[in-house]
């Protein structure tokens, strides 16, 4: 069993700002990928399959959007490493109240 048709609905979570107008959609995805999706992150084993969906969808554009904030930096990956490492030591450093 390769592909089903199935029901989602955008559920209003964290996710969504303020009243964010939800419809329901029919899709006609792979099963595999659904299950693919469900075991990379155990969160997801007791979720409906439109929530794993929709949790994926929000992985996937929050990937485009680093990579479009990463092509509009001006920083090189050293830079940005750098940057990254001393950010972190600041944060350890205000935590443990040195």
């Amino acid at each position: 069993m390769r592909a089903r048709s199935s029901d989602f609905k955008a559920h209003d979570t964290w996710r969504y700002p303020g009243d964010m107008a939800t419809r329901t959609i029919n899709l006609t995805l792979d099963e595999d990928l659904v299950q693919r999706a469900r075991r990379e992150d155990p969160t997801e084993a007791g979720k409906s399959d439109a929530q794993v969906v929709e949790d994926a969808l929000a992985v996937l554009l929050g990937l485009h959007a680093l990579d479009e904030a990463r092509a509009q930096g001006t920083l090189n990956a050293e830079e940005a490493d750098r940057l990254a490492v001393e950010e972190v030591r600041a944060v350890r450093k205000l935590r443990s109240g040195a």
